[in-house]
C-alpha cells in the first residue's frame, strides 16, 4: 500500500512538472471563454491585472465590473468569472461609482451577488442579508425562484465608501458556503484591479 501511495505521489509531481495543467499553457478554442487562470496569466500571483471585465474611468471616478456567475463549470457552476473559495480579489479605489453587471450562466441554478462585510466563516443560509453599500446587492438575493435566474442578467450600482476587505457573495441558501465567494476590497491608496 506505501509503495502505491509512493508512486501516486511521485507520478503527480511527474505531470505537474510537465505541465499537466493545460488550462494555464493553452488558448481557448474559438468562441469559448478564457480560463481565468489564461486571463490573469501575464500577471504574477498577487499582482494587479485589469482583465477584459473591469473597466476603469479615473477622471470619472467609477468602475465597471461584468461578472458572471457560473462562467466555468468550476465548483458545479458556483463561482463568479470561475473564481470562487476566495481564489481571487477585485479592488476597487475608494469613493468611486461602482456598476456591476451581473449574468447568471448557471444552466439549472439561480445566483445573485451581494458585498458582504464577512471574508469567510459564511453561514449555510442568510436571513434578510444587508449588503456593505447601499445598492450593493442584486434583487430577492435569497430566493431560489426570484434571484437571477440563468440566463438572466441584472445591473447594480453603489458607492464603494469605506476601505476595508469584502466578499463577494452569492446569497442563495449553501452556495457561500460551498464557496461560491470572492474577496473584494476597496482600497484607500487608489488601487484598482484584480489580484488572483
Amino acid at each position: 500500500m506505501k509503495r502505491i501511495s509512493a508512486l501516486s505521489t511521485v507520478a503527480l509531481f511527474a505531470l505537474a512538472a510537465c505541465g499537466g495543467d493545460s488550462q494555464t499553457s493553452e488558448q481557448a478554442p474559438a468562441g469559448e471563454a478564457e480560463t481565468p487562470a489564461a486571463e490573469t496569466a501575464a500577471a504574477p500571483a498577487g499582482e494587479l491585472s485589469l482583465p477584459g471585465w473591469f473597466q476603469m474611468d479615473a477622471a470619472s471616478r467609477t468602475v465597471t465590473l461584468n461578472i458572471t456567475a457560473g462562467a466555468t463549470s468550476d465548483n458545479q457552476y458556483w463561482n463568479y468569472n470561475g473564481y470562487y473559495g476566495g481564489t481571487g480579489t477585485i479592488v476597487v479605489p475608494e469613493g468611486y461609482l461602482v456598476t456591476i453587471n451581473f449574468t447568471n450562466d448557471d444552466p439549472a441554478m439561480a445566483h445573485s451577488l451581494g458585498v458582504d462585510a464577512r471574508t469567510g466563516g459564511f453561514p449555510a443560509s442568510f436571513s434578510d442579508p444587508t449588503p456593505v453599500f447601499e445598492g450593493g446587492i442584486t434583487t430577492n438575493p435569497t430566493s431560489l425562484t426570484e434571484a437571477t435566474l440563468p440566463g438572466e442578467s441584472e445591473t447594480i450600482s453603489f458607492t464603494a465608501a469605506t476601505a476595508g476587505e469584502y466578499s463577494l457573495v452569492c446569497y442563495i441558501a449553501g452556495h457561500a458556503l460551498t464557496g461560491m465567494h470572492i474577496g473584494f476590497t476597496v482600497s484607500a491608496e487608489g488601487e484598482a484591479g484584480f489580484r488572483s
